[in-house]
């Protein structure tokens, strides 16, 4: 009896090559392209990494001590214990005739921005309403994150450049802002944001060198 041949598997008989001739034989895509898909993914990955590292000093406050510091009367404060990217206490009397009010550009809320009676060194931001006028004159106390203008960068620059030039205000890079009812949990964002920035640098790695390694030559 005349044995017939088995059936092939997956379109290849048993023991064959599984390098396919056929798809080596395809013209390889356009170096043009393959340059610029390699240079957009490139970018990627280094775009995700840069945000990364942009929101170091936020996740070190999130992840740092809980514990507030009370700071005491703006007019007596220590240099020494204004340390900036801390939790921080300070009491004093809003300066309303030289507030600044403002909306970030992701957001509805409202912010207005002020030194406290007897100094130029501290700055405050509270979130208000239009009906919270008067509690923004009454407020004393302040609780929040410490940081430099600075540390803020780009996102506080208008901000800056108004009390310099419009409220005659003498605000530089090193000068601090109290970001008041701002608690380390509130930067919980910071960790999901990170975290996803590492992921989409990482598969945008992995991708770029499975895509782009050098496909295997015969001998």
């Amino acid at each position: 009896m005349t044995q017939l041949p088995g059936p092939e598997l997956g379109g290849l008989a048993p023991g064959r090559d599984e390098t396919d001739p056929e798809l080596l034989a395809l013209p390889a895509p356009p170096r043009g392209l393959r340059v610029a898909t390699l240079t957009m993914m490139a970018a990627v990955v280094a775009a995700a990494l840069s945000l990364a590292i942009s929101l170091r000093a936020d996740l070190s406050y999130f992840f740092g001590q809980g514990d507030v510091v009370v700071l005491g009367s703006a007019t007596t404060l220590d240099p020494a214990r204004l340390v900036p990217n801390s939790h921080v206490q300070i009491e004093g009397s809003p300066m309303l005739s030289t507030a600044v009010r403002y909306r970030r550009m992701l957001g509805s809320d409202h912010y207005t921005l002020y030194p406290l009676a007897g100094q130029r060194n501290v700055y405050v931001q509270v979130a208000y309403e239009d009906e919270d006028q008067e509690r923004l004159a009454t407020r004393r106390e302040f609780t929040g994150r410490l940081v430099t203008f600075g540390q803020l960068g780009a996102r506080f620059s208008s901000v800056r450049t108004y009390l310099e030039t419009r409220m005659d205000q003498p605000v530089s890079a090193d000068s601090l802002v109290l970001l008041a009812d701002e608690p380390p949990s509130s930067y919980a964002w910071s960790l999901g944001v990170a975290l996803l920035a590492v992921l989409i640098a990482l598969l945008d790695s992995w991708l770029i060198l499975r895509w782009f390694r050098p496909l295997p030559q015969d001998e």
